[in-house]
């Protein structure tokens, strides 16, 4: 029923289908990528993936199998991904282009580009970005100490590190040159 009713746009149903199939999404994906960070990932890239077919849902028969393999070519296609980038950075230690000063300036720099980033946060972002990564503070924390709901910490987060994301990949070209000037 919760099929049909997002199938023809119904906000309320997807709502229902996330609170039902959250956790245990969650769960598949953390159990497989042992990465919370990329398992919140995978389970909103799992629902967004449900919202943007909704309207193919009126065919299927069986919804949480439907979910499930939702969620198992996901987590495929993000522990490829890793793989991926596992092989490229051996490649290149084997190399010899593994040297501590050289990745310590890299880091610096990575650290100093995301850094940028997070100056240009709206200031409640800032803060709850800077309150849970840099500080370990927890949703519920950080809800508490700013009289806000878990969910619209989360919310927050996620969005900060969305405008993160964009950020990095719209100005990955300078680290590339960083990258390309330390180890050429």
């Amino acid at each position: 029923m919760l099929f049909d009713a997002i199938a023809r746009g119904d906000e309320a149903a997807f709502k229902n289908l996330f609170e039902l199939y959250k956790s245990k999404m969650y769960a598949v994906a953390f159990k497989w990528t042992k990465s919370s960070f990329a398992a919140e990932e995978i389970t909103q890239e799992i629902f967004i993936s449900v919202w943007t077919s909704r309207a193919k849902l009126c065919e299927v028969t069986d919804p949480e199998a439907y979910l499930y393999t939702i969620a198992y070519n996901k987590v495929s296609r993000y522990l490829k991904k890793e793989a991926n980038r596992l092989r490229i950075l051996k490649h290149w230690q084997a190399k010899g282009f593994s040297n501590e000063t050289e990745e310590t300036i890299l880091a610096n720099n990575t650290e100093k580009f995301i850094n940028k980033a997070v100056e240009q946060l709206s200031p409640q972002k800032k803060l709850i970005y800077t309150l849970n990564r840099n500080k370990g503070k927890s949703y519920q924390e950080i809800g508490e100490a700013l009289h806000l709901s878990p969910n619209t910490v989360k919310s927050h987060l996620m969005k900060a590190m969305k405008f993160i994301r964009n950020y990095v990949k719209e100005h990955a070209l300078i680290l590339v040159l960083v990258i390309v000037k330390l180890f050429f």
